[in-house]
């Protein structure tokens, strides 16, 4: 019989440890080293609406008007920047309640490359109206 050689809890908890460090950008959402404060500096405010075209629930991402739009969490230049995710009526909801389809109001930040850092994502209604707009707060500059 051949003995297997003995791992430490030391070395296993370090292996976990790079592991998650290497798989962690693709468990969702944006991350900060998709997009830099250099980025955002060099952005154009946007304002859209249109259908959504597709979703990745894992990596915070829709389609909208042939448009890449990010749902982000980031805290980038000592600054946290969340987007918001509303229903027509101005109440928050999580990514997971709009579909291929839906009809939705953006407002962001559009990025050199095309794609949009979302400050809100609002579901209209089946009129494409949202029964009460909400505005993103604007920092003070």
């Amino acid at each position: 019989m051949v003995d297997k050689p003995h791992i430490s809890n030391r070395w296993a908890r370090i292996f976990f440890i790079f592991l998650i460090g290497l798989l962690w950008p693709l468990a969702g959402g944006a991350s900060s080293e998709l997009i830099s404060e250099s980025d955002l500096d060099n952005s154009d405010p946007v304002k859209f609406s249109s259908h959504i075209m597709s979703v990745d629930y894992a990596k915070g991402v829709l389609v909208v008007a042939e448009t890449e739009v990010m749902i982000v969490d980031l805290f980038i230049g000592g600054e946290q920047f969340t987007s918001q995710v509303f229903n027509p009526e101005g109440d928050a909801i999580s990514i997971e309640s709009l579909y291929e389809g839906h009809t939705v109001m953006v407002q962001g930040l559009k990025l050199q490359d095309g794609r949009v850092v979302a400050a809100m994502v609002q579901l209209l209604d089946a009129s494409g109206v949202a029964i009460k707009a909400v505005r993103p707060i604007q920092p003070i500059e």
